[in-house]
């Protein structure tokens, strides 16, 4: 089973939103994020980035 980590693009480091993220629905501005147990997370922005090999999305947009 792959299972992902989720950071938001910093200036200087990324920084840790989630893990064992199993789903992830794109939006407009906002990216849905579905853990193994099925607690669902709705992060602004977009992806930037998902390394398959590393399990790492990573997020671009503003914190609100």
């Amino acid at each position: 089973m792959c299972l992902s980590s989720v950071y938001r693009k910093g200036a200087d480091e990324n920084v840790f939103l989630c893990k064992n993220i199993a789903r992830v629905i794109p939006g407009d501005n906002e990216v849905v994020l579905y853990d193994l147990m099925g607690k669902r997370t709705c992060v602004p922005g977009r992806i930037l980035d998902v390394d398959l090999l590393e399990n790492v999305i990573l997020i671009e947009g503003d914190e609100t």
